[in-house]
């Protein structure tokens, strides 16, 4: 397949003797200076111009992501842009509590493909027509493996917050009117008319499967799962739950999560929780009231402990604990739902083993062995919202996952409640 064409490298790419240097006013600079185009790792700058050119666009990226000290009034390039509107964004999108969410890292990752298409082009004279040709080269863009990078729904979200950076640089002043009004004209791709890639929507796992993945989950993990089956919690909302934020006077107990998806729109979020949820978080609940309940620490040193008792060999001496005192990067204090979705990510590869190890000692083919699809956390919601629904209906489906619109909100909120709690009591 052709190489992808890349735009021009802001500043000039020049030899000092046989290495390449670079000559640059980088974002947030007021003067230009010279430096080395070391590749990472490396220890001298690069005699490949190739090279150098993907160092340059690098280092270029990260001085437009920083968010310090963002420019005023017109900006000369799209790298300023993209670096005043990624500085609006750490301090704009934040929650009620004033932590910064994870929409400004959202933000600088879909805006990544202007920083490596046209990093010094005046935003002035960005044209729907160029839109649409990086729309169009998101869409066509492939991995190391020949398979196509990103699917239609992504593009499109791509393209939406490139307009989106527009219409609010049109308010600041940074860019003139008529070109976020262009910029409209440029649509988003439709289903099964523009060729990109369709991925199918997030479902339900079924529970047999979630189940036999227990078996190789470290109890922490298990815990996790078991207790999101039960609930429906979003990922997260299990991830950071404590004691403090536990009410626990009742028959059914309640979890107010202190962060969650829809606080911003002044929504608020109750969980209840029924007495099969009530025995799996008991032994988690006798730490500090703002301790985790659940944490990567006490799941590592659960594995390592199955790991130690099922060893077959002596253990030398030497090997007794050879964990480092000072990790670089030690286990947090509790999941995230990145850590949360690679932990089970690692306990369907490990029941999947074990299922072809069987095989191989029942003397069955390995192709003829059933093993287990991938899944992630965020489908344990979907099967808790099918199970719920299949036994008591969706409006208590809707009620124990928090599911509501604005304009029903008001009038739903008793029966919601009435209806979540006697969810939980019925379904644990």
């Amino acid at each position: 397949m052709p190489k992808q064409r890349q735009e021009k490298v802001p500043g000039s790419i020049y030899k000092n003797g046989k290495r390449f240097w670079w000559s640059v006013r980088l974002p947030g600079e007021t003067i230009r200076r010279q430096m080395p185009l070391v590749p990472e790792g490396g220890r001298f700058a690069t005699k490949d111009r190739d090279a150098a050119e993907e160092v340059a666009r690098t280092l270029y990226a990260r001085a437009a992501a920083s968010p310090d000290a963002p420019p005023s009034g017109r900006v000369a390039t799209m790298a300023d842009l993209v670096r005043a509107h990624l500085a609006h964004a750490h301090t704009y999108y934040v929650g009620p509590d004033g932590r910064p969410s994870g929409e400004a890292a959202s933000l600088a990752t879909a805006l990544q493909c202007l920083l490596d298409r046209c990093p010094a082009l005046p935003p002035d004279d960005f044209t729907p027509p160029m839109l649409k040709a990086l729309q169009k080269a998101l869409a066509e863009k492939v991995d190391a493996e020949g398979r196509a990078a990103y699917c239609r729904a992504t593009v499109n979200k791509r393209v939406a917050v490139i307009k989106r950076m527009f219409r609010w640089a049109v308010g600041e002043g940074m860019v003139r009117p008529s070109v976020w009004h262009g910029l409209q004209a440029i649509a988003g791709l439709r289903k099964g008319r523009s060729g990109a890639r369709e991925t199918e929507p997030v479902g339900p796992v079924p529970e047999a499967w979630v189940r036999l993945t227990m078996k190789y989950m470290p109890p922490t993990l298990a815990a996790m799962t078991e207790l999101q089956l039960l609930t429906g919690m979003r990922p997260g909302e299990v991830c950071m739950l404590r004691p403090r934020d536990l009410d626990v006077t009742g028959a059914i107990w309640l979890y107010r999560p202190p962060r969650h998806k829809t606080s911003i729109h002044g929504h608020s979020r109750v969980v209840p929780i029924g007495p099969r949820g009530q025995e799996i978080l008991r032994p988690f609940l006798t730490r500090g009231l703002d301790a985790f309940c659940f944490g990567p620490d006490e799941a590592e040193a659960q594995r390592h402990a199955v790991a130690r008792a099922s060893r077959k060999t002596h253990v030398q001496p030497s090997q007794m604990n050879r964990r480092h005192p000072t990790r670089s990067r030690p286990p947090g204090d509790h999941y995230d739902t990145s850590g949360f979705c690679h932990a089970v990510r690692y306990a369907v590869e490990a029941a999947n083993r074990a299922l072809l190890r069987q095989a191989q000692v029942d003397g069955r083919k390995a192709s003829a062995v059933q093993l287990v699809p991938a899944w992630h956390p965020h489908q344990l919601r979907h099967t808790a919202a099918t199970l719920i629904r299949r036994e008591m209906g969706l409006d208590a489906a809707r009620a124990l996952l928090g599911h509501k619109t604005l304009g029903m909100a008001s009038h739903y909120a008793e029966l919601d409640q009435a209806l979540a709690i006697e969810a939980a009591r019925r379904m644990g």
